[in-house]
Formats: structure tokens, sequence, C-alpha cells
């Protein structure tokens, strides 16, 4: 999964009208409220502000609008655009300055989807990745075959001591399997580990 890295724009002229598309990295519903609300403060003479918008690591939250166009020729398209290049966690808006000729439902499709694989050719990406901050906790006499290889081979967050030997490593999720099973080896199944938190961040 992948975002954007910055707000970018472009601008299409489709029969004398004007499309100039924002394309913007969101993170919350509150940001896109936010950034939808400027825009719309930026050009309160467009005839529409048509958006679409994918929020979250599995694309779970979802819309489009189409502000007066007819039904799926504006966000809708815009929305497609965004799915086939598998983005999240970005907000599309296009607003349309109408040049006194109809581009008819077709014409109106392609047009807002061009608005925005226009922008998209400019964009530079972040991808999305999952990690977890694993606590494993051992027995003393385990020290020397685990302290070594956390110390080179993965990102040891934090240690501490009290009857046991708590460690706290910063893992890619696909990783905490294995990762498990090799400490699990090395202390002959008398460690204990779980999951602390789930961090994602784009990079």
């Amino acid at each position: 999964m992948k975002s954007i890295l910055n707000r970018i724009s472009s601008e299409i002229i489709e029969k004398k009208s004007l499309f100039i598309n924002y394309t913007i990295p969101i993170r919350s519903l509150d940001h896109f409220k936010q950034e939808y609300q400027a825009i719309k403060k930026e050009h309160p003479d467009a005839n529409h502000h048509c958006y679409a918008y994918i929020i979250g690591s599995k694309q779970e939250h979802q819309k489009y609008y189409d502000d007066g166009e007819p039904s799926r020729t504006a966000g809708f398209p815009m929305l497609e655009v965004l799915l086939k290049q598998d983005l999240t966690d970005i907000l599309t808006v296009t607003v349309r300055y109408f040049g006194g000729t109809k581009l008819g439902a077709g014409g109106l499709v392609r047009a807002y989807s061009k608005s925005v694989s226009n922008t998209l050719q400019e964009a530079k990406f972040s991808f999305l990745k999952v990690y977890q901050i694993v606590e494993v906790t051992i027995d003393f006499d385990h020290i020397g075959s685990i302290e070594h290889f956390l110390h080179n081979d993965y990102t040891l967050i934090h240690t501490s001591y009290d009857e046991q030997v708590h460690y706290h490593v910063e893992l890619i999720e696909k990783d905490v399997k294995r990762f498990s099973s090799w400490v699990q080896d090395q202390t002959k199944g008398s460690a204990s580990i779980s999951i602390l938190r789930t961090i994602k961040r784009y990079e």
C-alpha cells in the first residue's frame, strides 16, 4: 500500500471548462474535512468541487462526491484512478469552472479521470510499512544467546531487568512469527513473547 509524499496539483482544459486538481496525503477524516474546506474557500466561484478519498491501511474508508455533476461521472472515476494505483491515505479534489459547453457523461468521466491521472504523474510515493513492538522476556542464563543478536540484527528499543530480562524490539509485522520461533529455539521454549503495540508509518 502506498500514498504520496506531498500535496500536488495540475490543470486541464476540456471544451473551455477548466479542471483544477489537488491531490493531497491525508491521515484522518478530520484532515480530509480541513483540506476540502480550504479548497472550497480558495475557489468559491467554481461550479463544482468534486472529490474522492481513501483512508486506512486496508483502504477501508472510501468515499466520492460528484457535487452536482451527473451521478458517478466525477467523484467515482476519480476514486477509480486512486484504487487502480493501489493508493491510500489520500484525497483528490477536482474543481471545475464551467466553460459553457456540456461534455456529456462520457466526456465528464474522461475529464475527471484525466485530472487525477495527470496530477499523479508528478507524484513521489511513500510506502506504508507496519511494525510491531514486541516484548521478549527471558531468564538470565539465556542472555548470551540472545542479546548480541538483538543488538546487531534487530532494532532493540529498550532493555530492563528484574527477576528476568525484558527486551522491547521493533519488527516488521511479517517478521514477527519467524523472530518468535528463533527466540524460542534459542531459549529452549522458555521465553515469553508478547506484542505491545502496532506502528504504521510511511517510508
